[in-house]
C-alpha cells in the first residue's frame, strides 16, 4: 500500500527529530537550534561543474570567469571544468549524454552538486542548465533567495518556502494552514531564560540581531524561471518529491539557509508544522552541523556581517564525542 503524502511528511520529520535527539545526548546546549545555526553554522559549499567535450570558446570562458568571481565573494561554490571525454565518473557521463540528446546546440552544461556534507546523496545534483549568461544570473542570485537571506539575517526563526502546485485550492489551503499554525506556534513556543542560556542579560540586549521566535511564509511558483535554482534544489533534495508535482510542498529554512525537510500536500498539517517548529526552536543539544538533518541552500549573503561580533552561543567543543545512533523503525504502511 502506497504511503500518503501526510504519512511521508510525518515519517521524515519524526526521523529527523529522533536522529538529532539521539545525537545530542552527549552535548548540552540550551541555545535554540535556529540561533546556534545562525551564529555558528557556515553554509556548506556547492560543487559547480562545467561539463564539456572540447575546448571552451571565448564566450564560455567569460561565463566561467563570472561564476568564479561570484565564488570569491559570499556565494558558497567551488567551480571546476570537466572534460567528459576524459572523466571516469559514469554519473557525469550519463548527465552529459542526456544533455546532448536534448540539446540541438553543442553547449557546455552547468551542473550544481549538493555539498558533500549534506544529507542528500553525494552524486545528486541540485540543478543543471546549459552554460549561458541567463544560467549564470540564475545561479548567483534570485529574488526569493535574496528575500530568504534577508529575513533570516533579521532574526526570523525560520522562513517557510511554499512551493505552489498550481492548483489554487490546494495552494490556498496549504498557505492558510501554514500561516495559522505558525502564528499559534510563535505564541506558544518559549525562548529559554538568560539563566538557562547561561548568558548575561546584557549580552542578550546588546546582540546585533535580537533573539526572538518569528516565522514567515514565502510562496514560490514551481515554474518561475527566475527561481529555477531554488525550486530545483528543493525538489531534487529527496528522491520522491517530483512524484508530487500536483501537490504544494513546504520547506522550513533556518540558520544561514539550512533546509530541514519537505512537508508534502496534506502533510502540511498542524501536527507536522508544530513538530518542525518545536525542533527548530528547541535546544541545540547537538551542535555538530553534520549530525543534524537537512542541507544548505545556495545563498549569496555575508552572514558574519549580519550576525555581528557579539554572540549568544559558545563554540563547539574541540573533541565532541561521536553520537550513538539507533535504527528508527519503518513507518506504518
Amino acid at each position: 500500500m502506497r504511503l500518503t503524502s501526510a504519512d511521508i511528511s510525518i515519517k521524515r520529520l519524526l526521523a529527523a527529530v529522533a536522529v538529532t535527539a539521539i545525537a545530542g545526548t552527549v552535548l548540552a546546549c540550551q541555545v535554540p537550534v535556529f540561533r546556534y545555526a545562525f551564529e555558528r553554522w557556515n553554509p556548506d559549499r556547492y560543487r559547480i561543474l562545467i561539463l564539456n567535450d572540447g575546448e571552451f570558446n571565448s564566450e564560455h570562458h567569460l561565463l566561467v570567469q563570472a561564476i568564479q568571481k561570484a565564488s570569491s565573494q559570499h556565494l558558497q561554490i567551488d567551480v571546476r571544468s570537466v572534460d567528459v571525454a576524459g572523466t571516469r565518473d559514469s554519473h557525469l557521463v550519463d548527465i552529459w549524454k542526456t544533455h546532448r540528446e536534448q540539446s540541438a546546440i553543442t553547449q557546455p552544461l552547468l551542473v550544481a552538486q549538493y555539498p558533500i556534507s549534506s544529507t542528500v546523496p553525494e552524486d545528486g545534483y541540485a540543478c543543471q542548465f546549459p552554460l549561458t549568461q541567463d544560467a549564470v544570473d540564475r545561479l548567483t542570485v534570485s529574488p526569493a533567495r535574496k528575500e530568504i537571506a534577508r529575513r533570516l539575517s533579521e532574526g526570523q526563526s525560520a522562513v517557510w518556502v511554499l512551493l505552489e502546485s498550481g492548483d489554487e485550492g490546494k495552494d490556498q489551503a496549504a498557505l492558510t494552514t501554514l500561516k495559522k499554525q505558525l502564528g499559534l506556534d510563535a505564541a506558544w513556543l518559549k525562548l529559554p531564560s538568560p539563566e538557562e542560556l547561561e548568558v548575561d542579560p546584557d549580552v542578550l540586549s546588546q546582540v546585533k540581531v535580537p533573539l526572538k521566535i518569528e516565522f514567515s511564509v514565502l510562496s514560490v511558483r514551481k515554474d518561475d524561471p527566475q527561481e529555477s535554482v531554488l525550486t530545483q534544489s528543493l525538489l531534487n533534495s529527496e528522491a520522491d518529491l517530483h512524484e508530487y508535482a500536483d501537490e504544494p510542498l513546504a520547506f522550513p529554512i533556518f540558520g544561514r539557509g539550512r533546509v530541514l525537510y519537505a512537508l508534502v500536500g496534506k502533510g502540511i498539517a498542524p501536527d507536522t508544522i508544530r513538530a518542525a517548529t518545536t525542533f527548530i526552536t528547541g535546544p541545540c543539544s547537538c551542535q555538530v552541523k553534520s549530525q543534524n538533518p537537512g542541507f544548505d541552500l545556495l545563498l549569496d549573503h555575508d552572514w558574519n556581517e549580519s550576525v555581528g561580533e557579539l554572540l549568544i552561543s559558545d563554540p563547539l567543543p574541540e573533541t565532541p564525542k561521536k553520537p550513538t545512533l539507533i535504527p528508527i523503525p519503518p513507518g506504518k504502511k
